[in-house]
Order: C-alpha cells, then structure tokens, then sequence
C-alpha cells in the first residue's frame, strides 16, 4: 500500500473508482484519495479517484489555508 503524508492530509494510492477504489501499491495506482488525517472512526476522503498531481495540489493548498499561508501559482 502506498501513502503520502502531506501536513495533515495522507494521499493513498488506490485501484481507481471504477475498480472499486482498493488501496495499491504506487505502480498499480490508477487513482488517489485524499484523507484528513484528523478524522477519527468512519473516515471519509477529501477527494477521491484523483490524480497524484491534483491530490497533492489540494493538500498542499489547504494545508497552507489551514496555517493562514497564501498560495500562488
């Protein structure tokens, strides 16, 4: 299983929605979910079936929200 933790957001490496969105390994990734790391008991994703580039660009982006950081690109 591959995971990526972002400030307080983990990216997870899954089989795609359309493959039921079971967590892989990076070489089998076909999509990421991205999860508040600060939720507890039935968590749901921030963002699911994304590509890697997307999901750590809203994590890096509400990471910095989070800290009063402005983001430009």
């Amino acid at each position: 299983m591959f995971k990526m933790i972002v400030g307080r957001f983990e990216i997870i490496a899954t089989s795609g929605v359309r493959n039921g969105s079971v967590r892989v390994g990076k070489s089998d990734a076909q999509a990421y979910d991205v999860i508040d790391r600060r939720q507890t008991g039935n968590v749901t994703p921030e963002k699911v079936g994304v590509e890697l580039d997307d999901a750590w660009s809203y994590c890096v982006r509400h990471q910095g929200r989070a800290e009063g950081i402005a983001l430009l690109h």
